[in-house]
């Protein structure tokens, strides 16, 4: 078990004018995915870049992006998710007045990074690989419990499932194991409590990031007043395979 909490990590800056804090990752002890909690000030433009041996998802917790994926520039706003294919050029800048932040997430926990020179763009609307917030609506999962699928083979991923759950106060997830793969889970807003193994409760506040290894009991409730999000981060494609157990 791996937990992060936000409040204890050294940052990095990427580029000028931005923080990065690893949250999973081979140097935290994750072996399968890597998740950063990336913040941009206004103005900042990443390089033109792509990853060889791994696709990445973006998601935009706040604030006006712009990317590029391919050769396609567009906008994405808060709630959106962007995914970058293997070996495909992408890159982002801040169009907003605010700081801009985002969650990033590699399914494995050393990405390779690759320079690019800038290429000609087309602007225009999201491409199919990306999550438009505003063109879905979340669903059902169980009682109390509503969800996003805002990553999977359905936006052309090949090794990574992503949803964002919204739990009720008093809502639950129920207990399972995946039997060959880790998941992460970062709290994105709220506080929650992770169960794991047999008697364990991990409390998790925003920021925090929890991941669990291969075939490992867990759940997560929200025993607060106020509903809280989490990002479910599976480096597999959907369905995760899981297991329910009492």
């Amino acid at each position: 078990m791996t937990i992060i909490r936000r409040a204890d990590q050294q940052e990095s800056s990427p580029m000028e004018g931005s923080r990065l804090l690893t949250m999973a990752g081979a140097s935290t002890g994750a072996a399968m995915a890597t998740v950063g909690d990336l913040t941009v000030q206004p103005g900042v433009r990443s390089g033109y870049h792509l990853h060889p041996n791994t696709e990445e998802a973006i998601f935009v917790v706040e604030g006006e992006m712009e990317f590029r994926v391919g050769s396609s520039r567009f906008r994405a706003t808060s709630g959106d998710c962007v995914l970058a294919p293997a070996g495909i050029g992408h890159g982002l800048e801040n169009v907003g007045d605010s700081p801009a932040r985002m969650i990033t997430i590699y399914p494995t926990a050393e990405p390779e990074r690759e320079a690019l020179l800038d290429v000609a763009y087309t602007d225009g609307d999201p491409p199919s690989s990306v999550f438009v917030r505003s063109d879905h609506e979340p669903y059902e999962f169980m009682a109390g419990v509503s969800r996003y699928d805002m990553v999977g083979d359905f936006l052309g991923a090949a090794s990574l499932y992503l949803s964002e759950l919204t739990f009720a106060p008093g809502s639950i997830a129920p207990n399972h194991y995946h039997p060959g793969h880790e998941e992460s889970m970062f709290c994105l807003e709220g506080d929650l409590i992770a169960v794991y193994a047999e008697d364990n409760n991990v409390p998790l506040a925003t920021g925090d990031c929890f991941t669990c290894e291969v075939g490992i009991r867990h759940g997560i409730y929200n025993t607060g007043s106020e509903p809280a999000k989490l990002l479910a981060i599976h480096p597999v494609l959907n369905p995760p395979p899981r297991i329910d157990v009492d």
